[in-house]
């Protein structure tokens, strides 16, 4: 069984930063600014109940204060269902021998419409449930203001470079006051507004609740985690990829950042989700132990031998074979403490290369 992330994966897009930056003006740093926060939460003050990816609980009320709605939301995502290269006909692969379940933080506005471009049924996806145009009924002029003045302090605010290996003992003074402010305004102020409950009922399926819908889907096929290939590539996959690769499953990082990256035992970078296709097969057909010997050999020498002895679909091969020949073929390593580094190097540079920089950059 497939368990993945959407965005990063399989589409290039990050919807939450794209509706930002296209619907408020400076919301791409708006969007940065918050992320970060967000890993801070997550990864440096480890506040507690608080999962990775609650981005998008702490942007929503942003988004109503600027007037932004469902229709606004839907309409964007027809313009960012952008696809990497190769998914479209390797989700059609793999979806002819096995289930894949998509498992996004996403907004179901756009995890709904764009995985059914690529003929996932909704039941096979797990998102974050938004229905803004209920919510903002319940908002007063006066909050909105209160939150679009918050948004002109956070454009004020120095740069949040803020990853997990962040010291707080080492931080600027500057950006200690920046977060002290971010605190004081989501949890003290908010909740005594008329967002309070969106803040309570919006629950951004990251982190635990990632793992929790994949375990979810495991168990409506009578599954372990040790059957799941569960795809990600940032900070709010890390639970479900550390937890797959400790059962023994496939947890495999796609152009991941150094959050994914530390959590799997296998990252891929490569521009066309072909490679994805033929690695998942192996593991599904072969297990894990194949999938060690295939990366840590890696080359074409390696993947044609694996086909001749009839571990890899005659159809996926073919599709790998035509998606590399001639290209640039795709880097897969076996992640060890030793080359983890280097990894993170390279995968972060195919991240931005195929994503761009501003969301590459994302945790």
């Amino acid at each position: 069984m497939i368990n993945s992330d959407w965005e990063g994966p399989w589409v290039t897009a990050d919807h939450a930063f794209d509706i930002m930056r296209q619907g408020i003006e400076g919301g791409e740093r708006l969007f940065a600014a918050i992320s970060a926060y967000d890993d801070y939460l997550a990864y440096v003050e480890k506040k507690q109940d608080y999962e990775p990816g609650n981005t998008l609980a702490l942007i929503a009320p942003f988004l109503i204060a600027f007037g932004l709605d469902d229709d606004f939301l839907t309409a964007r995502v027809k313009d960012n269902a952008n696809f990497i290269t190769g998914s479209i006909k390797a989700i059609e692969m793999l979806r002819g021998h096995y289930t894949v379940n998509i498992i996004s933080t996403s907004y179901h506005q756009y995890v709904h419409y764009s995985t059914y471009l690529a003929g996932i049924p909704v039941e096979n996806t797990y998102c974050t449930w938004f229905p803004i145009d209920d919510y903002a009924m319940d908002i007063s002029d006066t909050d909105k203001e209160l939150v679009r003045q918050m948004a002109d302090t956070i454009l004020s605010m120095p740069e949040l470079d803020i990853d997990m290996n962040t010291d707080p003992g080492e931080m600027d003074d500057a950006v200690v006051g920046a977060l002290h402010q971010l605190g004081n305004f989501f949890w003290n102020e908010l909740p005594s507004t008329g967002y309070a409950k969106m803040l309570k009922d919006v629950r951004p399926v990251g982190g635990t609740r990632k793992y929790n819908a994949v375990v979810t889907a495991l168990e409506k096929e009578g599954l372990g985690l040790e059957r799941s290939a569960t795809i990600g590539d940032s900070i709010t996959d890390w639970k479900m990829l550390k937890n797959t690769k400790d059962a023994g499953g496939l947890a495999l990082s796609f152009n991941g950042n150094e959050y994914a990256i530390s959590n799997c035992n296998v990252a891929v970078m490569s521009g066309n989700c072909m490679v994805t296709a033929l690695l998942v097969d192996v593991f599904e057909r072969s297990g894990i132990e194949a999938i060690e010997a295939l990366v840590s050999d890696w080359g074409w020498g390696a993947v044609k031998e694996l086909h001749g002895q009839g571990e890899v679909d005659d159809s996926i091969y073919n599709a790998f074979r035509q998606a590399f020949t001639g290209s640039e073929f795709p880097h897969a390593v076996w992640v060890t403490q030793d080359n983890m580094d280097e990894t993170i190097r390279v995968s972060k540079h195919y991240r931005s290369s195929v994503r761009g920089t501003q969301i590459g950059a994302l945790g």
